[in-house]
C-alpha cells in the first residue's frame, strides 16, 4: 500500500532559527533566503537554494524553506515549495505575499507560485547562474513567467545576485549532486 502521509522536516538548525522582526525590507528578506541556502550547503542538509515568504501588509516573514529534495528523497521539496507549503493558509491573507528566492525559480517552483497566487517574486541568482553549474531549470519558465506577469505578478531578479550565485558555485565546488531533468 502506498504511503498516506508525507511531511516536511526542516533541518534542526533551521527550525530553531530566530527570524528577523517585522517589518523586514526586501534586502533583509533576500539576505535571509541566501543565508539559509548557504547554511544548507555548509551543513550538508540539502541543495543550494533558500526561500522566504513575507506578508506584505506587515513585513512579517511567515515561512522559510530550503531545498530538501536530495536529503528527503522527495523531488518536489525545493526551497520555494517548502516555504509555500509551510506558509499554508497565510498565503491568502489581505495585502498579499512576496516570495524571496536565492535563485530564480525552476518551472516546478514557478508553477507552485502561480497556484499559490504569489503576487511578487524576488530572486537573487539568475537562471543562467544555476545552469552555469549544471542545474536544468526546466523548459517553459519564460512562457509561464509571461503569463503570470500578464496576471499582475511582479518579478524582480538579481537582488544580491552575486551572493546567490556564490552559493551555487560553492555547492558545485564541494561536489554537491546536480539533480533535475537532463542533469
Amino acid at each position: 500500500m502506498p504511503s498516506a502521509v508525507s511531511e516536511i522536516r526542516l533541518p534542526d538548525w533551521l527550525s530553531g532559527m530566530a527570524l528577523p522582526v517585522a517589518p523586514v525590507s526586501d534586502e533583509g528578506c533576500m539576505r535571509l533566503a541566501v543565508t539559509v541556502a548557504r547554511e544548507n550547503v555548509a551543513r550538508g542538509s540539502g541543495g543550494p537554494f533558500g526561500a522566504a515568504i513575507r506578508l506584505d501588509s506587515t513585513g512579517e516573514i511567515i515561512a522559510v524553506g530550503v531545498n530538501l529534495a536530495m536529503t528527503s528523497g522527495n523531488p518536489v521539496l525545493h526551497a520555494e515549495t517548502v516555504a509555500i507549503s509551510l506558509a499554508g493558509r497565510r498565503l491568502g491573507e489581505p495585502g498579499g505575499v512576496t516570495l524571496f528566492t536565492s535563485c530564480e525559480p525552476c518551472i516546478m517552483c514557478l508553477g507552485a507560485s502561480h497556484w499559490a497566487e504569489i503576487g511578487r517574486i524576488v530572486s537573487a541568482a539568475l537562471k543562467e547562474d544555476a545552469e552555469a553549474v549544471g542545474f536544468s531549470e526546466g523548459a517553459g519558465t519564460e512562457q509561464l513567467r509571461v503569463e503570470m506577469e500578464a496576471r499582475g505578478v511582479v518579478f524582480q531578479s538579481g537582488l544580491l545576485r552575486e551572493e546567490g550565485a556564490a552559493v551555487l558555485r560553492e555547492y558545485a565546488a564541494r561536489g554537491g549532486t546536480i539533480y533535475g531533468p537532463e542533469s
